[in-house]
């Protein structure tokens, strides 16, 4: 896959940048660039245009940065090392893929669940007008759904809308989803998380399901180490 991965960082070729502080990783600094020149395992990009003055100092030598490549129809998502950073930084940067950097495809019709907790608040529609909002719980997370527990017990294929934010400084998404089931839980460990319940996601957004994934794989490799 490293072959097909070096054939797409071609000159121009469009990406979406992800910088993390590493005194703080729930501090994030996500945005667009694009490849400037790329050759074997290092490729050239252009400086950020989005808060510089708080992402060039982030980009130190060694420092992981996230990649998502936007290939159709099945982007790449990988994480490279900064490998050099020029002193004026106007002639972009230089990032270097590890020989052993796991390299993912994002898929669209497979999604695997990564266990994730954190906490949302869940949207749906009490008789024919009324809306509420519950705090709730995810269990797991993947492109094309999740898993919650809160202390409802929703009907199945009921429509519900999902405001989740991965980190502080993430954006807060709302996400429309389908209750695929619900039921008692079983693993009970707080009084609040009485239910469990699966939804599906539909409507989707590219940024919103690239937003999703990318968390999920930066998860899935931290679970690894």
């Amino acid at each position: 896959m490293l072959k097909e991965l070096q054939a797409a960082l071609t000159v121009n070729r469009k990406i979406q940048v992800t910088v993390w502080d590493p005194g703080d990783e729930t501090v994030e600094y996500t945005f667009p660039s694009f490849v400037m020149s790329s050759g074997g395992l290092l490729f050239q990009m252009a400086p950020p245009t989005v808060h510089p003055t708080k992402i060039l100092p982030l980009l130190q030598k060694d420092a992981v940065v996230g990649i998502v490549v936007e290939t159709y129809p099945n982007p790449y998502i990988f994480y490279p090392v900064v490998h050099s950073l020029p002193p004026d930084a106007s002639g972009g940067y230089w990032l270097r893929i590890p020989e052993d950097s796991q390299i993912e495809v994002i898929q669209r019709r497979k999604h695997v669940r990564i266990p994730m907790v954190i906490p949302i608040e869940v949207e749906y529609v009490l008789g024919t007008d009324k809306v509420l909002t519950l705090p709730a719980r995810t269990e797991d997370v993947s492109g094309g759904g999740l898993r919650f527990t809160a202390l409802k017990l929703f009907a199945q294929d009921q429509d519900l809308t999902i405001h989740i934010q991965f980190s502080p400084s993430s954006p807060r998404m709302r996400l429309k989803a389908t209750v695929v089931f619900s039921t008692q839980n079983r693993i009970h460990r707080q009084p609040d998380d009485l239910y469990a319940t699966a939804c599906q996601f539909y409507d989707l957004d590219d940024t919103q399901e690239m937003l999703i994934v990318r968390e999920c794989f930066r998860r899935e490799l931290k679970l690894k180490q």
